[in-house]
């Protein structure tokens, strides 16, 4: 036992967020990737980021400003900046409401304007914006909403999507991974029509190459194996970096016909780690951890979390907790480190901005893993770690949810 749980020590790591990818021919009934979003049609590319670019391009051609802005969460990837450069138009960042992972409803009303092309909302780590607010706000304004659902992945002909454009990502860590791609998803045709479709790739990857590298990540994402890529400093894994977006990519064809199989194996996958985190939490009642989905409203029916998300009461204890996680291999994660003004390039775009709320949330969130690799004892030894840690959770008056928290 003593060197099982030394070398449990040195190996085991889970990942903070991913699934394996399901290769065909482990599963049947592959039909058209298309066809599996109806009533929404999708439109694929070969990443997120030019996803969100090319709807953030149909968003700006509609207006008929030579000045288009486009609003942003102040927190949040720093490709959301990079598409919206792409696209031509200004980013403007909205500060956060106070402990919660929206944009704060009357920041981003006075932040509206003439100029202003698309709004873009985050599903941060799959808790859901609250659409039907936003749109209170965009009334009457012609502005795109579009929903980065990039971290969120809810069944279809479900309430979960709610944007004139929705932005899907197939990438490493996502709710569904193939390693590449992205989605925009829109039901106007005139919305369809307006996305730019780029040139097919030239060098397409072998059947036999994207095999080879799917069960290559899968290996290298296993508990035992991820310290291997976690530590070669070249692959970045869990940095947070500006870069400028040069074209918008193509997705690969023979990999979108994957998109089902994964897609099916993702809406069968029940909730019952992120419910045993919950319970954990449930255990301690102080003013040090606020439990973010139970915080929002959010109830577990349709929305599984890409990761669970923590905001705890300061830096220095959300360190401490941190580090025992850590420790024990537990794929804890610290999210993005910085609000996007404080992002590596992205200073001089926005100097001056102020997001105290923004900065106070980067400063103290942490998330756990809830992916399918997470064992029963990996949510035991969370428990030990809450414990050893010395610090609990705050108890939310459901009367302090805004009646806005509605999804």
């Amino acid at each position: 036992m003593g060197t099982v749980a030394a070398l449990t020590r040195i190996f085991y790591r889970l990942p903070p967020a991913g699934e394996p990818v399901i290769i065909p021919g482990y599963d049947t009934g592959v039909t058209d990737a298309d066809a599996v979003f109806a009533p929404y049609s999708a439109c694929f590319y070969g990443s997120a980021t030019s996803a969100l670019a090319a709807s953030l391009v149909a968003a700006v051609a509609r207006t008929d400003t030579s000045t288009p802005e486009v609003l942003l969460p102040a927190y949040g990837c720093p490709a959301l900046v990079s598409a919206v450069l792409f696209a031509g138009a200004r980013p403007r960042l909205v500060d956060l409401e106070p402990d919660r992972p929206w944009m704060d409803l009357d920041a981003l009303r006075s932040a509206l304007g003439r100029h202003t092309a698309a709004v873009v909302a985050v599903d941060l780590f799959g808790i859901p914006e609250r659409y039907a607010a936003i749109r209170e706000v965009l009334a009457d304004t012609g502005v795109v909403l579009i929903q980065d659902s990039a971290q969120a992945l809810p069944p279809p002909n479900d309430s979960g999507w709610a944007g004139d454009y929705v932005i899907l990502s197939f990438g490493r860590g996502k709710p569904v991974s193939l390693l590449h791609g992205g989605a925009v998803l829109a039901q106007e045709e005139n919305l369809l029509c307006a996305l730019p479709r780029p040139p097919e790739a030239g060098a397409r990857r072998t059947h036999g190459s994207l095999v080879s590298r799917a069960r290559l990540y899968n290996l290298l994402s296993s508990a035992w194996l991820y310290w291997l890529p976690a530590g070669l400093p070249f692959l970045g894994l869990g940095q947070t970096h500006y870069r400028p977006l040069a074209a918008i990519e193509a997705a690969d064809p023979e990999l979108m016909e994957w998109l089902p199989i994964n897609l099916r194996a993702h809406w069968r996958r029940n909730e019952s780690h992120q419910l045993a985190i919950q319970a954990i939490l449930g255990d301690w009642a102080n003013a040090c951890i606020v439990d973010l989905p139970q915080a929002c409203g959010w109830e577990g029916a349709n929305f599984r979390l890409l990761r669970y998300p923590l905001l705890v009461c300061d830096a220095r204890v959300r360190e401490r907790l941190f580090r025992c996680c850590a420790r024990r291999g537990l794929g804890a994660s610290a999210m993005y480190p910085l609000t996007l003004p404080r992002v590596a390039g992205l200073e001089q775009i926005f100097a001056g901005v102020s997001c105290p709320q923004a900065d106070s949330f980067a400063k103290r969130i942490m998330t756990l893993p809830v992916h399918s690799r997470v064992r029963p004892s990996d949510i035991q030894t969370m428990r030990e770690c809450f414990a050893d840690a010395g610090i609990g959770t705050r108890v939310v008056d459901p009367k302090r949810i805004s009646s806005n928290a509605t999804f």
